[in-house]
């Protein structure tokens, strides 16, 4: 962006408010004006457009201060900065909004601004429709001429830098006798024409509407009072900001779905551990010779083939294969001993329900399609039910 708007604002809502909107490619002013108070910064919102805005806040209200930490500068001793002014400030030292301005070693220059002024100068733009890029003491955008001061009048107020951190700000008719304290008497760089009678060696420098030089100066300035606290949001995180809430039930219904997927698998790695435990079980009933079960469906069709000739066992093994799934869809069932009677053509089943009677009837409701069902004798010993059964192929 090669254009920006410039607003000085006041301190109160009734100060005169300047603006100017500056092209940075053209160096050149595009508009400028003056408002009559802060409740005409509406005005400006056709001025906004699409540039970025610079609020200059005025030096009268900022407390510039060097300080000499015990330590190096830390996030802990940014801290205690506020306790380090408590003797040079009548107010609660808590109610200031604090900004390092640079920091060498253990001395930290700062810039002090009351929080309850910060809100209002946020306020005025948020009630105009607009946002600040930056806020930047209005002194601090002056040149900077090493070792001597620089000054500008704007309004009937003097605005005079001291060094690349500080500086001050006074009226028109106070300005000779605050200079008469001032030793020894400085140089001052003046873009105004030098007050009469006032100390100091005044060098009247090329005249330049004080608007355009502040502006100038705000372009490339680092300072900025909006940070912490009052840190600008940046544009991606304001224009997601509607959809925080959606994108936060979307994260709650995503790990949910996570983790029913992942309580599903593992009951399903259980179930089948089970299954397969129990079918390792009834495969040892039946070939109670064999100890090393580690496939007992591939041994079991080993068995059957083995078996071809041999109808009565060979049909018993495929009815027993029939049994094997039913039994994993209910893993609180474990048979306790399975036996084939080859005269009945029918099996004779005893086994222990974790879950109780229903579990027996879940189990005959599904052996039901396959096979005529016979309960037996059933009894209730520490909350587990023992039974038999007796299944006859309908096939």
């Amino acid at each position: 962006m090669n254009e920006y708007l410039v607003i000085r604002l006041g301190v109160e809502a009734t100060d005169p408010v300047s603006w100017l909107v500056w092209s940075q490619q053209e160096h050149e002013i595009i508009a400028s004006g003056v408002l009559a108070g802060a409740t005409e910064l509406h005005q400006l919102q056709e001025r906004v457009g699409g540039r970025p805005v610079i609020g200059l806040v005025p030096a009268s209200v900022l407390l510039f201060r060097e300080v000499t930490l015990p330590g190096r500068l830390t996030r802990q001793s940014i801290k205690a900065l506020p306790f380090l002014l408590e003797e040079e400030v009548a107010s609660d030292v808590e109610a200031l909004h604090l900004v390092v301005l640079a920091s060498r070693e253990q001395q930290v220059s700062l810039v002090g601004v009351d929080r309850a002024l910060m809100d209002s100068w946020l306020g005025w733009a948020a009630e105009a429709g607009f946002e600040f890029k930056q806020l930047i003491p209005d002194v601090l955008t002056l040149p900077l001429q090493p070792g001597d001061w620089t000054a500008v009048e704007i309004e009937g107020q003097w605005l005079v830098r001291q060094n690349e951190h500080s500086g001050f700000q006074a009226e028109a008719e106070w300005l000779p006798v605050l200079f008469q304290t001032f030793e020894p008497a400085p140089v001052i760089a003046s873009y105004s024409i030098p007050p009469a009678d006032c100390a100091g060696e005044w060098q009247m420098q090329p005249a330049e509407l004080p608007m355009q030089l502040m502006a100038q100066g705000a372009l490339n300035n680092k300072v900025n009072l909006l940070i912490g606290e009052y840190r600008r949001q940046p544009e991606w995180q304001r224009l997601l900001l509607p959809w925080r809430k959606v994108a936060i039930a979307a994260g709650v219904l995503l790990v949910m779905l996570l983790g029913n997927q992942l309580l599903t698998l593992h009951r399903m790695s259980q179930e089948s551990a089970q299954l397969k435990a129990q079918t390792v079980e009834l495969y040892k009933q039946i070939f109670p010779g064999e100890t090393r079960v580690r496939n007992p469906k591939q041994q079991m069709n080993q068995h059957l083939k083995a078996l071809s000739g041999h109808s009565t066992r060979a049909s018993f093994l495929r009815e027993f294969m029939k049994l094997v799934p039913i039994f994993g869809q209910i893993p609180t069932l474990h048979p306790d001993q399975l036996r084939f009677d080859d005269d009945r053509g029918e099996f004779r089943l005893q086994a222990t329900a974790d879950g109780g009677y229903q579990d027996f009837d879940r189990f005959r409701q599904l052996a039901g399609e396959i096979f005529e069902v016979k309960p037996g004798d059933m009894k209730n010993e520490n909350g587990k039910v023992q039974g038999t059964l007796t299944l006859r192929s309908k096939s």
